[in-house]
């Protein structure tokens, strides 16, 4: 499965990810003011990320693959976002 770049992006800022400064597109995550996580997409216009690359991101959105897919697609809800992470003991 491939998603989109740019719903990629729109998705994860629309629930718990800042877009942070740099020469791609780095979302960073922060819960309590404590960094947790952060990713990046290239800028190039609206492609297709691959498994490989949604593999990637996943492994440090601390997520499997499906989990990241959900999050990006919206059936992931930011609070479950929150419940695994605590349940992983990345946060507390």
């Amino acid at each position: 499965m491939v998603v989109k770049s740019d719903k990629t992006i729109k998705n994860l800022i629309k629930k718990v990810f800042i877009e942070a400064p740099g020469d791609h597109h780095f979302l960073e995550f922060y819960f309590n003011k404590k960094f947790i996580a952060r990713t990046k997409i290239s800028h190039e216009a609206n492609h297709d990320l691959d498994i490989s690359l949604i593999g990637k991101m996943a492994m440090q959105c601390w997520l499997g693959k499906k989990d990241f897919i959900d999050l990006v697609n919206c059936p992931l809800s930011e609070e479950k976002y929150i419940s695994i992470l605590k349940e992983k003991g990345v946060i507390k």
